[in-house]
């Protein structure tokens, strides 16, 4: 089951690049951000009750002061800076360049706990990370889908951040999703604590089409995002990570640029960079067996 969990987790993310891809062209991004969130937390909500069978007292009494610090910290690194500088990512470089900060997010995990947690790295491995990082970096300074400075600046600038904070929150989330709480209580504690300091972000930083009013098409595209890969997605990344280790897990997960290489090419018709992208995939697949396997 967790293989198939594996699979399915990048067929949802696939779907959500593009769905979030649609949504962040037709707004800014804290409304997708904040819209992304509250329906999260309300779908979300609805499950635990529904289906966990959990009161609203056992909701908020399950999870320990631990669970609480742990994925408010996935919420701040992860969910509120990461899937923001994602969606900048998404919004400036596009869907190609956004689906290989997967493969660059698994390696430099594995740094992270180099520094953290003391774990030892193999030549091979350091080989694999520095294929992976330099595979990404490249393609998103190549490519020619964003022709302009200030889309180059912006997509490099989000692709970097969206790696570095949600490596770290990979970590946090584990850490913070142990018995004490079913895996959608996790991921609902982590959207909460998410929604008070987008809330925070929006008093500060917001504009005025932060709240700006969508045509019904947008809250239909957006709420399939959501369903898919904040929900979905979220709920077979722990479970999947769980049963066969994040270490397999993620590579499957470095198979997502090539179904974005499928979508593009044999659906959407999109053929330019093709090659450059599709060999920059298959190097950062590579790197990331030589870290994990």
């Amino acid at each position: 089951m967790g293989f198939i969990a594996a699979f399915l987790v990048v067929i949802l993310l696939t779907a959500g690049i593009y769905l979030f891809g649609y949504s962040v062209r037709q707004s800014s991004l804290l409304q997708v951000l904040l819209l992304e969130t509250i329906l999260g937390i309300v779908v979300i909500f609805l499950l635990l009750v529904f289906v966990d069978k959990l009161t609203v007292v056992e909701i908020f009494t399950k999870s320990t002061s631990e669970n609480w610090i742990w994925l408010g910290a996935a919420a701040l690194f992860g969910y509120v800076g990461g899937n923001y500088f994602s969606l900048m990512n998404l919004k400036a470089a596009g869907e190609r360049a956004n689906s290989l900060l997967s493969p660059a997010i698994t390696v430099v995990s594995l740094i992270f706990s180099f520094f953290i947690f003391r774990e030892t790295l193999s030549a091979r491995q350091w080989i694999g990370v520095l294929i992976v990082i330099i595979a990404v970096v490249f393609f998103l300074i190549k490519d020619k889908k964003t022709n302009t400075v200030v889309n180059k600046k912006l997509g490099f600038i989000g692709g970097v951040m969206t790696i570095l904070l949600i490596s770290l929150t990979i970590i946090c989330s584990i850490k913070g999703a142990d018995n004490n709480v079913t895996l959608l209580q996790a991921i609902w504690i982590r959207l909460l604590i998410a929604l008070a300091f987008i809330v925070v972000a929006i008093i500060f930083f917001g504009d005025r089409n932060t709240l700006k009013k969508q045509p019904p098409q947008f809250y239909v595209i957006i709420t399939l995002a959501v369903i898919f890969q904040t929900v979905l997605g979220s709920y077979l990344w722990f479970y999947g990570s769980f049963k066969i280790g994040i270490g397999l897990f993620q590579v499957i997960l470095a198979t997502i640029p090539f179904c974005v290489y499928a979508v593009d090419v044999f659906i959407l018709k999109k053929r330019a960079n093709a090659i450059l992208f599709l060999v920059v995939s298959v190097l950062a697949a590579a790197g990331v067996c030589l870290v994990l396997l």
